[in-house]
C-alpha cells in the first residue's frame, strides 16, 4: 500500500456499510451555444465537473472548500439531483438514482427565498401542508412543533419573515428543508452574510443533525478556524476536480506527503485553498493521491448498500394545491392591505375625479356630445384594462426564484391558476370604484341600471386583461425586455378598440388582430350598452358635417357588433384562455430551466 494510503483494509470493510450516497465518474458541462445562422459557436462547451467519483457516509459532516470557480455549487446541485446541465456518470442513493429519490436529498441554498409578508408559523404550516400532508395529522403537527423548538423559532412564531435577522432566516430555511426528513442535507454557503455568532449557531445545528445519522454537506468559502474545526471531514475541489475527500487530519497528511506543510497557528482551510489556487502541479499530485485512495474503495470488499426510503413527501391533489397557494397569497395580500388601498385610491379614485371634472354634463343626445361620450367610454375602459394588466406584469418577477425552488411541491398549472385567481378581487373593486365616481357627472340613460351594466362589463373585461398581464409577465420575466416588448404589443391591441379608427374600415388582413384585443370586446360591450338606449340625437340646422341621428348610427359608424352579448362573452373567454395558455407555457419554460440556486 502506498505511503499516503492511511486507512487499513479493515477500516474500509467496517465503514463501507455506512455508505449513503455514491458518485461515479460524474461529469457536468455547459452546452455549446450556436445560433442556426452562424457556423461558429457563440459560446463553447465548458467542463464544470471533471470525472468525480467517491462516496458519502452516514454521520459525515463535510466541508466542501476550494477556490472560486472550482465547481462547488454545481457539485452540490448534482448531489441533490437538481442539476439540469448536460452530464454523464451517476449519483446513487442506495441502489437508486438520486433523481428518483424525491425528498431524500434536500438542498439549502445560499440565498433564501421567502414570501416576506408571511409569519414564521404561517410559512411552516404552508410548507407542512404542501410537502407532507395536513397539519391536523398529529405526526405532522408534532414534527412541526419539534422543528420550531429545535431551531429556536418558537419565540418568533408570529414574526413576519421580513423582520427576521439573517441567522433566523437561515434557521427557518433549515427547518423548512427538514420537514421531509431527508437523509442527506446539502447547504450552499450556510454562513454567508452571518456574523460569527450566528455562523457558529447555524454550524452547531448542522453538526447535531449529522450526529443524529444524517449526511450534512456544506460548501464554505474560506471558513474561519473556529468554523472549520466543527466539521468531521473535508472535500477539496479545484478546477472541477475532486482533490481530496476524507478526515481533516488525513487531509493534512496528504498535503504533507507532497511536501506542503501548513504553518503553525495558520488556518488549515485557507492553506489548502491557497495551495491549489493556480497551481497545476499541486492539483495533479493531489489528484493522483485521490485516485489511489479511490482504488482502495473499488477493490475493498463491498457490502450491499442499505435500502433507503426515498421520500416522506406527498403530492397533494391539484385543487388542494390551488387552495393552499391561494391561502398563502391571501396572507401576503392581507399584510399589504394598506398599500393596496392607497394604490386603489391613487390609481382609481383620483382618476375618477379627473374624469368627473372633465366630462361634467356630457350627454350623447347632442352632436357635440357624441365625441365626448366616445372619449369617456374609451377612458373608463382603458383605465380598467391598463390598470389591472400592468398590476399583474410583475407578479412573477419577484416570485420566480421561489417558484423554481418549490418545483415538485405543486404543479405549474396550479401555481398559475392560483396567481390568476388572486387578482380577481382587483378585477371587481377597480371597475366598481371607477364607474361609481366617474359617472356621477355624466348623463346616462337609466343612470343606475346603466352604471351597473358598465360595472359588470368592465369586471368581465378586467379578467382577460389580467390574463394578458400574467401571460406577458410569464413570457418575459426580465423587466428590461418586458419594458421593450409591451408597448409594441399594446399599440395594435388598443388601436383595435375602435376609439381611434373605424373598425369597419380595417383591411381584411388586420381583422385577426381585432379578435385577440380585450380592448375591442370591452369597448364594443360598453358602447352597445350606452348607445342602444339613445334613440335620438339632435342635429342643429346650421350643422355642416354629417349628423348622426341615433345611437344605432353611432354603433354602425364605429363598426361595433349587432349581437354584442354573445360575441363579447365568447371573446372575453377565448382571450382569457389564450393568454393563460401562453403564460403557462412561459412558466413551464422557467420550470424546465431547473433549480434556482
Amino acid at each position: 500500500m502506498a505511503v499516503h494510503d492511511w486507512r487499513t483494509w479493515r477500516d474500509y470493510d467496517k465503514i463501507d456499510n455506512d455508505v449513503v450516497i455514491r458518485i461515479k465518474n460524474l461529469k457536468v458541462w455547459t452546452p455549446e451555444e450556436k445560433p442556426w445562422w452562424r457556423r461558429k459557436p457563440t459560446k463553447c462547451k465548458t467542463l464544470i465537473l471533471n470525472n468525480i467519483s467517491g462516496c458519502l457516509r452516514r454521520n459525515e459532516f463535510t466541508a466542501i472548500i476550494g477556490p472560486s470557480g472550482a465547481g462547488k455549487t454545481t457539485f452540490l446541485v448534482s448531489l441533490a439531483g437538481k442539476c439540469t446541465l448536460p452530464s454523464e456518470g451517476s449519483v446513487t442513493l442506495g441502489s437508486r438514482n438520486v433523481r428518483e429519490c424525491a425528498g431524500a436529498v434536500e438542498i439549502v441554498p445560499q440565498h433564501e427565498a421567502f414570501m416576506n409578508g408571511l409569519s414564521v408559523i404561517e410559512h411552516l404550516v404552508f410548507m407542512t401542508e404542501i410537502k407532507i400532508g395536513s397539519c391536523r395529522d398529529l405526526r405532522n403537527r408534532t414534527m412541526l412543533d419539534s422543528l420550531m423548538e429545535e431551531f429556536q423559532l418558537r419565540a418568533h412564531r408570529d414574526t413576519p419573515i421580513g423582520a427576521l435577522s439573517g441567522g433566523e432566516k437561515r434557521l427557518l430555511s433549515l427547518a423548512t428543508t427538514l420537514l421531509s426528513d431527508p437523509q442527506i442535507l446539502i447547504c450552499d454557503e450556510p454562513t454567508t452574510g452571518l456574523d460569527s455568532y450566528n455562523a457558529l449557531l447555524v454550524i452547531g445545528v448542522l453538526k447535531k443533525l449529522s450526529a443524529a445519522g444524517r449526511v450534512v454537506i456544506c460548501s464554505v468559502h474560506q471558513p474561519s478556524c473556529d468554523l472549520f474545526k466543527e466539521f468531521t471531514s473535508v472535500l477539496l475541489m479545484a478546477e472541477g476536480r475532486l482533490l481530496f475527500h476524507g478526515a481533516k487530519d488525513e487531509c493534512m497528511d496528504a498535503f504533507e506527503s507532497i511536501d506542503l506543510h501548513c504553518p503553525i497557528n495558520y488556518n488549515p482551510a485557507e492553506f489548502y485553498i491557497r495551495a491549489v489556487s493556480n497551481s497545476n502541479t499541486n492539483i495533479q499530485k493531489l489528484v493522483e493521491i485521490s485516485e489511489n485512495r479511490l482504488q482502495i474503495d473499488r477493490t475493498s470488499p463491498i457490502r450491499p448498500d442499505p435500502v433507503y426510503s426515498c421520500s416522506k413527501t406527498v403530492q397533494r391533489n391539484w385543487f388542494k394545491q390551488v387552495y393552499l397557494l391561494l391561502w398563502r397569497q391571501s396572507l401576503s395580500l392581507k399584510r399589504n392591505a394598506r398599500n393596496h388601498l392607497i394604490q386603489l385610491f391613487v390609481s382609481v379614485i383620483i382618476t375618477s375625479l379627473v374624469l368627473t371634472v372633465s366630462y361634467v354634463g356630457a350627454s350623447g343626445t347632442t352632436q357635440s356630445g357624441v365625441q365626448d361620450i366616445r372619449g369617456f367610454l374609451w377612458l373608463i375602459t382603458s383605465e380598467v384594462a391598463f390598470g389591472v394588466s400592468y398590476s399583474a406584469l410583475y407578479a412573477f418577477e419577484y416570485e420566480i426564484t421561489l417558484f423554481k425552488r418549490e418545483v415538485g411541491m405543486y404543479t405549474c398549472s396550479a401555481y398559475f391558476v392560483s396567481r390568476f385567481m388572486s387578482f380577481i378581487p382587483r378585477c371587481i373593486l377597480w371597475p366598481i370604484a371607477l364607474v361609481s365616481v366617474s359617472t356621477l357627472a355624466v348623463e346616462l340613460p337609466n343612470h343606475v341600471v346603466t352604471a351597473v351594466k358598465f360595472c359588470a362589463t368592465l369586471i368581465l373585461g378586467a379578467i382577460p386583461s389580467v390574463a394578458y398581464g400574467l401571460g406577458m409577465a410569464a413570457l418575459f420575466t426580465s423587466t428590461g425586455i418586458m419594458g421593450d416588448v409591451m408597448p409594441c404589443i399594446d399599440l395594435p391591441l388598443f388601436l383595435m378598440s375602435g376609439a381611434f379608427l373605424r373598425i369597419s374600415s380595417l383591411p381584411t388582413w388586420m381583422y385577426p388582430v381585432k379578435y385577440i384585443s380585450h380592448f375591442f370586446y370591452a369597448m364594443d360591450a360598453v358602447s352597445n350598452i350606452y348607445w342602444r338606449q339613445i334613440e335620438h340625437i339632435d342635429c342643429p340646422l346650421n350643422e355642416t358635417s354629417t349628423c348622426v341621428k341615433d345611437g344605432a348610427a353611432v354603433l354602425m359608424e364605429n363598426g361595433y357588433a349587432g349581437d354584442y352579448i354573445l360575441q363579447d362573452s365568447l371573446g372575453f373567454l377565448l382571450i382569457t384562455v389564450f393568454w393563460c395558455v401562453l403564460g403557462y407555457i412561459g412558466l413551464k419554460r422557467e420550470e424546465k430551466k431547473g433549480y434556482a440556486y
